[in-house]
């Protein structure tokens, strides 16, 4: 693994959020030692030192990793440039091979810069076949956008969604992306009320509007966690899926979107939580990492496999899943060089656990 420093490696990068409800039944309060409660269905990781105890913000000693590989094949995807968008007058099969090259085997695009043109039908089979000739899938469209705000965005957002999934059926794309939002216009502000009984139930009534109106489609719908939004940690994401009622509904599954400071330095015991509450749901995941270097409780992307996250225990969990292959996509960071650090190290550790990474880096490794 290429050593780079924790700190400061990317010194612009956006905070990952410090709120977040992981933990919540860790913490006793502040004023005396807490009565007994049930803890079945709260979320929260366990109590490490007793009920009684103020702080659960430490690991436990001796914590045991089963870091036993699974059979799931990783095809890694990554926000290089060239970036997969509908512009037309593209060499498709140059941009694939490009991605293929990267050492990439699979790739995705964003719905605003994908579901913005009709494409003619040789067009599609031109796509279709430059992704079998170079081995990589188009697996992903992610909708950044808002089901939930204030109307009549919110219909705006669902219906683009809607036109989405009819996109993602035309080119055998097998899932999108998309989150449950915020109550403000912009969803990567956190509003008071995201977590209100109103914002959840607009929530799921969006999706369960979504799932309707493409009822018969085999698109998955995976909702990516974040913490300015009611999808901020693995019970919520379970919960989500039984009140729409429909097994479409997965885990576009973030897990570095879900930490806040009580579980910073607890990262075994959350993926170890996470990848056990949501096994069924994942097919796909994000790769980040984030260290906790200031006074308050901001935290920084980091380089893959430098920071708080246990990747070990990360990969081992995603080669477990069920599914014969997982998409896995490396990002946030700001340059190719970035990425070619970042997939060398994703590499290293993937082949120190034992799982398998379909292809190679490439010559620019």
């Amino acid at each position: 693994m290429v050593d780079i420093s924790r700190r400061g490696f990317f010194a612009s990068s956006a905070a990952a959020g410090a709120a977040g409800a992981l933990g919540l039944g860790g913490m006793a309060e502040a004023a005396g030692p807490a009565a007994p409660i049930a803890t079945k269905n709260v979320p929260g990781l366990p109590d490490v030192w007793g009920p009684d105890f103020l702080y659960q913000w430490s690991p436990p000693e001796n914590l045991k990793r089963d870091l036993t590989p699974g059979g799931a094949l990783i095809r890694l995807s990554g926000q290089i440039n060239p970036r997969l968008t509908s512009a037309p007058g593209q060499d498709w099969n140059t941009l694939f091979k490009t991605h293929r090259d990267a050492g990439y085997t699979a790739i995705e695009a964003a719905s605003d810069t994908w579901v913005n043109r009709k494409f003619p039908d040789s067009e599609v089979r031109e796509i279709k076949a430059a992704q079998q000739a170079n081995d990589v899938i188009f697996y992903n469209i992610h909708c950044a956008g808002n089901i939930i705000a204030p109307d009549p965005d919110a219909d705006r957002w669902q219906r683009h969604i809607i036109d989405t999934i009819h996109a993602a059926e035309e080119f055998g794309v097998p899932m999108i992306l998309t989150h449950v939002g915020s109550m403000y216009p912009n969803r990567n502000i956190a509003h008071p009320q995201n977590w209100s009984r109103e914002a959840w139930q607009r929530s799921v009534n969006a999706l369960k509007r979504i799932c309707k109106d493409t009822a018969g489609s085999k698109v998955e719908i995976a909702i990516e966690p974040v913490n300015t939004e009611s999808i901020n940690n693995p019970w919520a994401q379970k919960r989500l899926r039984e009140d729409v009622g429909d097994p479409r509904i997965m885990s576009g599954l973030d897990i570095t979107n879900m930490v806040a400071p009580n579980v910073a330095f607890r990262m075994t015991e959350m993926i170890d939580l996470t990848f056990d509450l949501l096994e069924d749901q994942i097919r796909y995941v994000h790769a980040k990492d984030f260290v906790w270097n200031g006074m308050l409780a901001g935290l920084d992307w980091a380089l893959q496999g430098t920071g708080n996250m246990d990747y070990e225990l990360f990969m081992a969990r995603v080669s477990r899943l069920k599914h014969k292959e997982v998409f896995m996509l490396v990002e946030f960071l700001t340059s190719n060089e970035d990425y070619v650090m970042a997939q060398r190290n994703v590499r290293a550790i993937g082949k120190k656990v034992g799982v398998k990474i379909h292809g190679t880096q490439g010559g620019a490794a």
